[in-house]
């Protein structure tokens, strides 16, 4: 009978022959990165760190690389590497044997200076062997002689058709050798929210996985719970703006609450259709220690003048917001829109008639000549709400008369703005979305019941402090609050 031991231990001449069969250790195997300067100066310790870059300058790193065989000793390697940064990108490698973002390397060794942006948190320079190596003379490289020069490996002949040629120019229609290495971390500070906003238009960011930096001073606050995720602001930056963020969660995130502090806040950053936001994201809160306050900010006011101020208005993106005095259009209804006897191609839009689904088909054509000009019609007037966008999605439009800006609130259950065209809405509160979708991309979404004061079925008669309004109180079976 043979014990356990033994059968291993008989398997081992097996097992060594399988394992080294074909196999060598010579050759590159890895790639030793090291970043030895950055921006002129010693790296960065994690107790120093630079600032996250946002991808509007070009940073640099000086690195060496050295190829290493099998057994982790140099050895003599010829090709060119890939380089690139991680999270980050590489814009320029400069020096001798600078190809673009390639670097050649001689005898092993290499030394360049990397242009670097978009740099945060532990980012590290990545090199791999692209299996390419310039030929001395272009017009004799292997890979555009018309010779197929590793007969062994297939039958296919020179660039693009051999896989193993980079470019036409390179010397060898073998593979690379799939020898890669990475450097130590460059410390970086993790991007604020504001520098996920970008303090514009547009995230520097886009697609990048991340965590949001939530260490002190940041202070990262719940504002919002909504069907589909949560907002949240950034209180250390409450002066500056861009200090604001919506989390895209696909549904109610369970536990969480207004009022809450976020201690932990990663996922993919992301552009939807000019908002900026967060999806798939993990988090942590802690709930208000007893008899802590809430520390969710007054809502900013939304003044007439900022409407139409594109800077303004994005400082403010995801933020709790409040206008004041505009009234419901008087011209919001479902019928549909007629075109006037007197002016052929002009639209007549009345109290219960601004539908612009012109066809019935229960959206509105915006390359249609007669629906897209009927909605611009509308859009343009000051006292018109397109009827399609708000059973839609719930927007409609509020005026002042001369500015216009569109509310959701179908968050207040009991209120029904057809029932209240043409009144006025004493103070709309709620958070600011941005939607790049036509002409009016701003809309203000109440949170809850509280945000809507007015004098109507299913308003507050007084707008209520940021400490009490949409605050709800835990129970002893609230669901966990981390995800």
């Amino acid at each position: 009978m043979f014990t356990r031991s033994a059968l291993l231990l008989s398997a081992l001449p097996c097992l060594s022959s399988c394992v080294t069969e074909g196999f060598s250790l010579d050759g590159a195997s890895t790639f030793r990165v090291e970043v030895v300067r950055v921006n002129g100066e010693d790296p960065p310790s994690p107790d120093a760190r630079l600032p996250a870059n946002l991808g509007n300058v070009d940073e640099t790193w000086e690195i060496v690389i050295e190829a290493r065989d099998g057994r982790g000793q140099p050895t003599a390697f010829e090709g060119v590497v890939r380089l690139r940064a991680e999270p980050g990108a590489v814009q320029a490698v400069e020096g001798e044997g600078g190809m673009g973002r390639n670097l050649r390397v001689r005898g092993g060794r290499a030394t360049a200076t990397v242009r670097v942006t978009g740099v945060f948190g532990d980012s590290r320079i990545w090199a791999e062997d692209l299996g390419y190596l310039p030929a001395e003379d272009p017009t004799k490289a292997a890979c555009s002689n018309g010779i197929n020069d590793d007969p062994h490996e297939d039958m296919l002949i020179d660039f693009p058709a051999d896989p193993g040629c980079a470019y036409a120019d390179d010397d060898t229609e073998e593979g690379g050798t799939f020898a890669a290495g990475v450097s130590p971390p460059v410390a970086y500070a993790l991007p604020r929210i504001s520098d996920i906003q970008g303090r514009g238009s547009e995230t520097p960011y886009k697609f990048e996985s991340m965590e949001v930096n939530s260490a002190p001073p940041q202070r990262i606050v719940v504002t919002r719970i909504s069907s589909d995720g949560f907002y949240v602001t950034d209180l250390a930056e409450q002066d500056l703006g861009y200090n604001h963020l919506y989390a895209f969660n696909f549904s109610t995130p369970p536990g969480m609450r207004v009022c809450d502090r976020i201690e932990y806040l990663a996922g993919t950053v992301n552009e939807f259709f000019g908002g900026t936001q967060i999806a798939f994201p993990s988090y942590r809160v802690r709930p208000p220690a007893r008899g802590e306050d809430c520390e969710v900010p007054e809502p900013a006011i939304i003044e007439p003048f900022m409407v139409g101020n594109p800077v303004a208005m994005e400082k403010l993106e995801s933020g709790l917001v409040r206008i004041e005095g505009f009234h419901i259009t008087a011209n919001f209804g479902k019928n549909r829109a007629t075109v006037s006897k007197q002016f052929p191609g002009i639209y007549e839009f009345k109290a219960d008639q601004s539908n612009c689904d012109l066809n019935e088909d229960g959206q509105v054509d915006f390359t249609s000549p007669t629906e897209g000009r009927c909605s611009e019609q509308c859009t343009s007037s000051t006292e018109c709400s397109e009827w399609t966008s708000y059973s839609a999605r719930g927007n409609y439009k509020v005026s002042n008369g001369a500015v216009m800006i569109q509310v959701n609130t179908s968050t207040v259950g009991g209120f029904d703005p057809t029932s209240h065209r043409g009144e006025v809405l004493d103070v709309v509160t709620g958070t600011l979305r941005n939607f790049s979708g036509g002409s009016l991309n701003w809309t203000v979404e109440t949170r809850c019941s509280d945000d809507l004061a007015c004098q109507a079925t299913g308003c507050v008669p007084a707008p209520k402090s940021s400490k009490e309004a949409c605050v709800r109180l835990r129970t002893e079976t609230e669901n966990e609050a981390t995800n």
